[in-house]
């Protein structure tokens, strides 16, 4: 038997335990219907009522968060029709005006992106050029850690985003009130008292338990539950363990509950418009659903990856451009025909933009500034910030930043969620107009 006073004395956070321990959370087989009548007909086992949740109407502000890691090209996604060094810099990469998707007289959108077009056209997009921060990082892992933390400085902290769930904690114990769709929780959703699901899938979000007794399953489930609700509130276990089982068993509780609360809830909703059957379309799926099922969620963060473009990267990019646009415009379809679009804000970002002069294998190295979008409710549409100019560049050859995306974030926090940014990004940053 192991040594449960030695393992209960190690110190432990909550990031920790949700990202490394509870791999009993996500699995292949769906929790029995019964079992979800049945499990807390013991009072002993508390749980959220989840029906006034579930009948409330959306009703409140939601952010979705798009990472696009590897670092996108942004200058071949906001093409600078103008800027005669863009075109002196790229003989082979600098897209052709003709085919482009016209903002304006001076921007256009690469042409793959129909669907973020069609949100520009319907006065739902705010394109912030320009963006980055001082001293640029071109390390891929350092670059994500920064705009994940918010700091260039404290890197290993809480996420921007976990921090400001802690600073509203008090506002709802909902177990959804934040996720995570992917397998890997990202530095920014870390944070200190909050719970904070991944999930893969709707279908995957489900407690496993040992294959080789599947009659068994509905009584270990439920002793599970009950379990580990009575040692989180257990005064004599705590101190017994300083706090450490209580502390494993809140967790794993809130694990269990939110695999209830979301089987339950996502049985109401039913999608309005038809997604690209690609990884990333289907998990703004899976945000959709999180979002109309009525479980409270208020964040919801997604990662794709790909565009570390150092070579071939026309054909590479184009096919990653077309995959967010087209996933970006069917999930806001879908939120328009539910009625729900106005409440739900997207932003999307990645780490690094990338040099202004091509390389020898047509691609493009690590750089700096780059645009970041704002889409759907409340965004007051149009351009923001200062193009860099591809003709005036560092002393590194790179584009010169003109935004720092902590006035983004900035003003997301203020102007969304009501929340003085100081108090969550450590420091006071210019504000933009972005939302109405």
């Amino acid at each position: 038997m192991p040594d449960d006073e030695t393992f209960l004395d190690r110190p432990i956070d909550r990031r920790s335990f949700i990202k490394g321990g509870m791999a009993f959370v996500s699995a292949a087989s769906m929790m029995p219907p019964a079992f979800l009548r049945a499990t807390f007909d013991d009072n002993s086992v508390p749980i959220a009522d989840v029906t006034a949740e579930r009948a409330a109407s959306i009703g409140r502000r939601v952010l979705v968060v798009l990472q696009m890691a590897g670092g996108n090209d942004g200058l071949n996604t906001v093409i600078p029709l103008t800027d005669r060094g863009y075109f002196a810099a790229r003989p082979g990469l600098a897209v052709n005006p003709e085919s482009t998707l016209p903002l304006t007289d001076r921007f256009a959108f690469n042409s793959v992106m129909t669907g973020m077009k069609g949100l520009w056209d319907q006065n739902r997009m705010a394109v912030v050029l320009g963006v980055g921060y001082p001293n640029p990082n071109r390390s891929h892992f350092r670059a994500m850690d920064i705009w994940h933390t918010a700091s260039t400085t404290n890197v290993t902290g809480n996420g921007w985003i976990g921090r400001l769930m802690d600073a509203t904690a008090h506002e709802t114990d909902s177990a959804w009130r934040v996720a995570n769709v992917g397998n890997e929780l990202p530095r920014s959703l870390f944070a200190d008292s909050v719970f904070v699901p991944s999930l893969s899938s709707v279908p995957a979000y489900v407690l496993s338990t040992d294959r080789k007794f599947p009659k068994d399953v509905d009584r270990r489930l439920q002793v599970f539950a009950q379990l580990n609700a009575r040692y989180a509130e257990d005064a004599a276990v705590q101190a017994e363990y300083g706090g450490s089982l209580a502390f494993v068993s809140q967790t794993g509780f809130e694990a269990y509950q939110s695999t209830v609360m979301l089987q339950t809830d996502a049985k109401s909703y039913t999608p309005k418009a038809t997604y690209p059957n690609t990884p990333l379309a289907n998990a703004f799926k899976t945000a959709a659903t999180l979002i109309m099922s009525r479980l409270g969620t208020g964040v919801v963060y997604i990662t794709t990856g790909g565009f570390d473009t150092h070579s071939g990267q026309v054909a590479a990019q184009n096919r990653l451009l077309q995959t967010v646009s087209d996933a970006v415009g069917a999930f806001y379809a879908d939120l328009g025909a539910q009625d729900a679009a106005d409440d739900v804000s997207t932003v999307m970002w990645t780490e690094f933009g990338r040099r202004v002069k091509e390389n020898g294998s047509g691609g493009t190295d690590h750089g700096t500034a780059t645009p970041m979008f704002v889409v759907g409710g409340g965004v007051k549409p149009g351009l923001y910030g200062d193009q860099p100019s591809a003709s005036s560049l560092d002393s590194n050859g790179d584009l010169k930043y003109t935004t720092d995306f902590r006035s983004v974030y900035a003003s997301i926090i203020e102007q969304r969620f009501g929340v003085a940014s100081k108090d969550v990004l450590g420091q006071t940053y210019r504000t933009l107009p972005l939302f109405a």
